[in-house]
């Protein structure tokens, strides 16, 4: 049995220790499937009668991504009244169990656009006192300190590298209140269901840049608009933001 197998059964076992409101499921979740599209974890839809649930595995190189699963959770704990993520039922080092969120994916429309400036203004609004401010020379430098300079790799050259720490520098410098950012806002990570927006895969959650979680999914121009930032500020936003997706992807290849 793989260690994935391995991890997915011990959580089943232990169901009876979900944290889990109003539900009536009385007997051990099973496996149904594994869920497709995660590039960092491994999920797992499980179910008991018509209680369903994802059960993931977290990824074993969690740390060399920038992941604080301590973070994502108290993060997953202080949104759970908003409503805009998935009801959180276990979660340790090791693996997560959370709501199933039945739907589709975000797309772009003046409708989605409105139900999602409505979830990230709850969640920007969560007042949060003991997590530190995101500096984002010192998480790209995480990054950067593990690629092997021996590799041609075009993203790896040191122009490319000077510019994402100069662009990483401008943002921290600059005059900003740090909200709670998902710094992964992408389509494939927002469900639209009947009950509204949720949000998924918090994991590189973090005290960040406010525009951040906008420049995922709109133009830079509504960003500068509806924000009222001017682009001197956006530009290095825009440039650390392709900057820390492509030394991931380096990272995690």
């Amino acid at each position: 049995m793989s260690n994935t197998q391995q991890l997915l059964q011990q959580t089943l076992s232990k169901w009876q220790s979900w944290q889990v409101e109003g539900s009536t499921f009385c007997s051990q979740p099973q496996p149904i499937c594994e869920l497709p599209g995660g590039k960092t974890n491994r999920s797992f839809l499980v179910a008991s009668g018509t209680f369903e649930a994802v059960v993931r595995i977290n990824a074993a190189n969690s740390q060399s991504l920038g992941i604080d699963r301590n973070r994502e959770q108290k993060i997953l704990q202080l949104l759970q009244p908003t409503g805009t993520v998935p009801r959180l039922y276990f979660s340790d080092e090791q693996v997560m169990v959370s709501e199933y969120c039945k739907g589709q994916h975000w797309s772009d429309s003046a409708e989605n656009r409105r139900d999602l400036n409505t979830a990230l203004a709850q969640i920007q609004a969560i007042a949060v006192a003991d997590l530190e401010k995101r500096n984002y020379v010192d998480y790209c430098t995480a990054y950067i300190n593990q690629l092997d300079p021996d590799l041609d790799l075009n993203l790896a050259d040191q122009p490319l590298i000077e510019e994402i720490l100069s662009a990483a520098s401008a943002v921290d410098m600059s005059d900003w209140t740090p909200v709670i950012c998902h710094h992964d806002l992408v389509p494939e990570n927002i469900i639209v269901t009947a009950e509204g927006l949720k949000l998924l895969d918090w994991e590189y959650a973090a005290m960040g840049h406010p525009a951040l979680d906008f420049m995922h999914l709109y133009p830079s121009d509504l960003i500068v608009t509806s924000l009222a930032y001017d682009r001197g500020s956006i530009e290095p936003l825009k440039v650390v933001q392709r900057g820390i997706n492509d030394l991931w992807s380096l990272v995690q290849s």
